[in-house]
C-alpha cells in the first residue's frame, strides 16, 4: 500500500477524498516508519554509550 505523505493525507481526509478504513491503515503505516526510526535511533544510542566497568 502506498503511504501518503503527510500533509497529503491530511488533506484528502479533510476533503473526504479517503474512507475512514483508508485514513486509519494510512496512520497504522505512518506510525510503523515512526516506530522503526526511533527503534533504531535506540539502537544507535545504545552503542554510543560508554560501558560501565
Amino acid at each position: 500500500m502506498k503511504r501518503y505523505e503527510l500533509a497529503e493525507l491530511i488533506k484528502r481526509w479533510e476533503r473526504g477524498d479517503i474512507t475512514p478504513e483508508q485514513a486509519i491503515g494510512q496512520a497504522l503505516l505512518w506510525l510503523a516508519a515512526l516506530a522503526e526510526r526511533v527503534t533504531r535511533l535506540e539502537a544507535g544510542q545504545r552503542k554510543d554509550r560508554p560501558k560501565p566497568n
